[in-house]
C-alpha cells in the first residue's frame, strides 16, 4: 500500500515563498527549503521534480492571489480611481510597517532569472499580462466613471500603474520614508486624471 502525503501543499508553498524572497531562486538551496518546510528532500522532488518546480508553483501562488486581489478590487463599491489609489496608498502602509523590504516576488524573479530561464521568464510574462488586464478593467471603469479621460488607452494606463506599483515595492528595499512614496501615489493618480 502506498503512503499518502501527509502535508499541505499550500502550506509548503507558502513556506518556500518566504525562503525565496528572502534569498532569491540562486541562493536558496534545498537544504534551505527542508529547513523552512519540514520536509525530506525525497519528498520535496517528489512532490515538485525539484527547486525550479518548487519555485514557479511559488510564481503561480503568488501571482494567483495578487491578481485574484486585483479583481476583487474590482467588484468593490466606490469609484474605480479610489481603488487605484486605495491599493497603492496599501503598499505604502505595509512600506511603513516594514512588511515590504523584501520587494516584489515578480520583480525579484525577474531580474535574477528572466534572462537564465526561458520558462521563468515566459511564466512571469504571462502572469504579468493578466495583471495589466486586469488593471486595465479598473482603469476603464475610471474613465466610465468620469475620472480618467476616455481618449487614453487603458492598457498603457494599466501599465503605467503597474510600473509604479513595481517600482514602489523595488523602492521598499532601502526603506524610503512615507512621504517619498506618498508623493509616488499622488503623481500615479494625478497623472491618471489627466
Amino acid at each position: 500500500m502506498s503512503r499518502h502525503a501527509e502535508y499541505d501543499r499550500n502550506t509548503v508553498v507558502t513556506q518556500a515563498t518566504a525562503v525565496f524572497w528572502d534569498k532569491g531562486y540562486g541562493k536558496t538551496s534545498v537544504g534551505d527549503l527542508v529547513k523552512a518546510t519540514g520536509l525530506q528532500p525525497g519528498s520535496l522532488y517528489a512532490a515538485f521534480g525539484n527547486k525550479k518546480g518548487l519555485f514557479l508553483e511559488v510564481i503561480d501562488q503568488y501571482n494567483q492571489r495578487f491578481i485574484a486581489r486585483i479583481r476583487q478590487l474590482r467588484a468593490d463599491e466606490g469609484p474605480a480611481i479610489e481603488k487605484i489609489h486605495g491599493l497603492l496608498r496599501q503598499m505604502v502602509d505595509e512600506a511603513a510597517a516594514g512588511d515590504a523590504d523584501r520587494g516584489c516576488l515578480n520583480v525579484n524573479a525577474l531580474l535574477e532569472m528572466s534572462r537564465h530561464d526561458a520558462e521563468i521568464a515566459s511564466r512571469l510574462r504571462g502572469y504579468n499580462a493578466e495583471l495589466r488586464k486586469a488593471v486595465a478593467w479598473i482603469v476603464k471603469d475610471a474613465q466610465a466613471e468620469g475620472d480618467v479621460p476616455p481618449d487614453r488607452n487603458a492598457n498603457e494606463l494599466a501599465t503605467f500603474v503597474i510600473n509604479n506599483i513595481w517600482g514602489v515595492k523595488v523602492m521598499c528595499k532601502s526603506r524610503p520614508d512615507r512621504g517619498s512614496l506618498e508623493a509616488i501615489v499622488t503623481g500615479v493618480v494625478c497623472a491618471l486624471r489627466n
